[in-house]
C-alpha cells in the first residue's frame, strides 16, 4: 500500500504549495512505515522492506526513502554476538539498501545495526547516494534502555551535503535530548530525518502514542526552524515491544503536515521545502555555557545523589491565567486576590503572566514590586511576577518575592522574533537558580521558553521547578514547549499565561504530563500538589539516564558563538 499526502506539489513550472507561495525547491521524501519482524524472522523483514522500496520508487518517484530504526535485523537483537544468529552481515546488510539506492537513482536512509569503530555494534543510520555510494553516517547517540546491552554510542552530528539539501540524522531517542537536534541545526541541516522506533503501550491500537509524537519533536521542529521527518514502525516485535508508527512530517512552525496512523504498512510522501533553518528565537551562545561542562562537575550531579523521603517532599504549586490589567494597580487587586485564595488551599508558590511590553509605563517598579512584597509577608506565599525596570527603558524582570523579600531577580535574556523587538534591552546573566520552600527553583521569562538552552542550563545547575511567565498565550505552541521542557529535563514546570484557545496555563509533571491546566480563555488559577522528589529521578529508563548519559564535550556547537559559512547544497 501506499499513501501519497502532499502539500507541497511539483507543477510544470516549478515547486508550488497549496497556499500559492512558490518554493525555490523541493525534496520529495517517502517515508517507509513498516511492520515489526523480530530478528528470528529477519530473512523475511528483508524481503518486505526490500520489495516496498521497489514499490514506492516506482509510485512515488522519491527522491529519498526513509526506512526506521534498526530497519534490518531488528530491534531487538537479543544479544551482541550475531554471528549465531541466521542474518547478513553488517556489510552484507547495507550492500542490499545501496544496490535499491543505484537500481532506482534515489537515496535511502536507512536504520541498520552496524559494526561499531571500537568493535561491537552501533545503532546506525547510512544514507546511500542515488549511485549506491554511502553519503552519510550517523550512530545513534543517546542509547535507549537495553540498547545499552549491544550498541556502542555514537559521538558526532554530522550534516551531509546532497542534491536535493543539507540532510541531518536522529535515531529515535536522540530526539529526547534538545542537544542534538540543536547540534544538527548548527551545522547546517536544512531536513533532520528522525529514524526511529517509537515504543509505545496501551488497551487499543487507534490510541497509540508517545511523548515524541504528541510534544518533542514538534517542539524540536519548532525551537530549531527546520523540517523534521520521523519514520516509525508498527507492530508487535519479540513478542513484548509495541511499536506506535504515527511516521510524520513537521514543518518549522512546529505543525505535523502529513502522518500516518499507528497501524498502517504505507509510504508517507511529501515534497519538502529545502531552506535554511533558523531558530525561533535568536540564540545566545555566551550564556550556554553549562552545557558544554563536564558533568561531575555541574550542580545537579552532586544534586542527584541526595537521599529523599516521598512523604517529606509535598508540595502545592499554583499559576494563574488572567489578561494582565491596564495599571499596576489594578494588578495588585486581582494578585491580592488570588494569592490569598491559594493561601488558604495550601499553595506555597504562585506564578503570573509577564506583564505585556505596551503596559510597561503603567507597571511603576518600585510601586508594584513593594505591593507584591507586601502580598507575600501577608500570606506566606511565594509569588512569580514580571515588573518593568526603571534603568532597562522599562523592559522586564522577573521576580520571586518572599515572605522575607526579594529571592530572585532575572532580566529577560532572549528577545522574540519580529522587527519591533530588534532593539529590546537584554540582561547578561545566566539565569538565576534559588533555593525556596518547595526546592530549588529557575526563572524563566516568555520567549526564553522557546530556547532550549535555558530550561537545560537551569537544569544542569540544580532546578526541579522551573517558573516560566509567558506572554504568548496565542501561540498553540507553548503548551507543547512546556510539556518539553519538563520531560526533557525531567522537572515540574509551571507555566502562566493570558486567557487563550490553546490552554498554555498549566503545571507539568518531569514526565511532561499536565497536572493542571486552566479552562480555555478562562480567567482563574489552578493548582497542583507536586513531589520535589520526582524531578531527581532523571533515568528515562534502565541504563538511560538524562544528565549521565549526556556526552557534554560533543555540544561544542551549542557554546560557538559564530556560526561557520555554508555553501548552497
Amino acid at each position: 500500500m501506499s499513501t501519497c499526502r502532499a502539500a507541497w506539489q511539483r507543477t510544470a513550472t516549478g515547486g508550488r504549495y497549496t497556499g500559492g507561495v512558490t518554493s525555490p525547491r523541493t525534496a520529495r521524501i517517502s517515508l517507509l512505515q513498516l511492520p515489526a519482524f523480530s530478528i528470528e524472522d529477519a530473512a523475511a523483514s528483508l524481503a518486505h522492506t526490500l520489495r516496498r522500496i521497489d514499490e514506492t520508487a516506482a509510485s512515488e518517484k522519491p527522491d529519498l526513502i526513509a526506512l526506521p530504526e534498526v530497519t534490518y535485523p531488528a530491534y531487538f537483537l537479543g544479544t551482541n554476538d550475531l554471528s549465531h544468529c541466521d542474518v547478513l552481515s553488517p556489510a552484507d546488510a547495507a550492500a542490499r539498501f545501496a544496490e535499491k539506492a543505484r537500481q532506482h537513482g534515489v537515496y535511502i536512509a536507512a536504520g541498520l545495526a552496524l559494526d561499531a569503530p571500537g568493535g561491537g555494534y552501533a545503532n546506525g543510520a547510512l544514507l546511500f547516494g542515488r549511485d549506491g555510494s554511502v553519503a552519510g553516517r550517523y550512530d545513534k547517540s543517546f542509547l535507549f534502555h537495553f540498547d545499552t546491552r549491544w550498541f556502542a554510542p555514537g559521538a558526532t552530528y554530522p550534516v551531509f551535503e546532497t542534491d536535493i539539501g543539507r540532510i541531518g540524522m536522529l535515531v529515535c531517542a536522540d530526539g529526547r535530548l534538545p542537544e542534538i537536534a540543536r547540534s544538527l541545526m548548527l551545522n547546517g541541516a536544512q531536513i533532520i530525518l528522525d529514524l526511529t522506533a517509537w515504543v509505545s503501550g496501551g488497551r487499543e491500537l487507534k490510541d497509540l502514542s508517545t511523548s515524541q509524537v504528541e510534544f518533542l519533536m514538534p517542539a524540536r521542529a519548532a525551537e530549531n526552524g527546520v523540517w523534521v521527518a520521523c519514520c516509525d514502525k508498527f507492530g508487535i516485535e519479540a513478542e513484548s515491544i509495541v511499536y506506535a508508527g504515527r511516521s510524520r512530517f513537521i514543518g518549522p512552525d512546529g505543525e505535523t503536515v502529513a502522518a500516518l496512523g499507528p497501524d498502517e504498512d504505507a509510504a508517507l510522501t511529501y515534497d519538502v521545502p529545502i531552506t535554511d533553518a533558523a531558530p525561533r528565537v535568536e540564540r545566545r551562545p555566551e550564556l550556554y555555557a553549562a552545557l558544554t561542562h563536564p558533568t561531575e562537575s555541574l550542580a545537579i550531579t552532586r544534586q542527584l545523589d541526595e537521599p529523599f523521603v516521598m512523604s517529606q517532599h509535598e508540595h502545592r504549586i499554583a499559576v494563574v491565567q488572567m489578561a494582565m490589567p491596564p495599571t499596576g494597580k489594578e494588578f495588585l487587586v486581582a494578585a491580592r486576590r488570588h494569592v490569598e485564595r491559594q493561601a488558604m488551599m495550601d499553595a506555597e508558590i504562585a506564578v503570573f503572566p509577564a506583564t505585556p511590553s505596551r503596559l510597561r509605563r503603567a507597571y511603576p517598579h518600585d510601586t508594584v514590586l513593594a505591593g507584591v512584597e507586601a502580598i507575600a509577608r501577608g500570606t506566606g506565599v511565594c509569588v512569580a511576577f514580571t515588573v518593568s525596570e526603571p534603568d532597562a527603558e522599562g523592559w522586564r524582570a522577573m521576580y520571586l518575592v518572599g515572605p522575607r523579600g526579594v529571592m530572585a531577580k532575572h532580566r529577560q535574556t532572549h528577545k522574540p522574533p519580529g522587527p519591533r523587538f530588534a532593539t529590546m534591552p537584554l540582561g547578561d546573566d545566566v539565569c538565576p537558580v534559588v533555593s525556596t520552600p518547595i526546592g530549588r527553583v529557575g526563572l524563566m521569562i516568555a520567549a526564553e521558553g522557546f530556547v532550549p538552552e535555558v530550561a537545560r542550563s537551569l537544569m544542569l545547575r540544580g532546578a526541579e521547578f522551573i517558573l516560566w511567565s509567558g506572554d504568548d498565550p496565542g501561540s498553540p505552541l507553548m503548551p507543547v514547549i512546556a510539556r518539553c521542557r519538563a520531560e526533557e529535563n525531567r522537572v515540574f514546570v509551571a507555566c502562566a499565561a493570558a486567557p487563550a484557545p490553546n490552554g498554555a496555563t498549566m503545571i507539568v509533571d518531569p514526565n511532561g504530563r499536565p497536572l493542571a491546566q486552566a479552562l480555555a480563555g478562562r480567567e482563574l488559577c489552578v493548582a497542583a500538589d507536586v513531589n520535589r522528589a520526582l524531578a531527581h529521578m532523571k533515568q528515562r529508563a534502565p541504563g538511560t539516564d538524562i544528565v549521565r548519559n549526556r556526552q557534554p564535550a560533543t555540544y561544542g556547537a551549542i557554546t560557538r558563538v559564530t556560526t561557520p559559512e555554508r555553501s548552497p547544497a
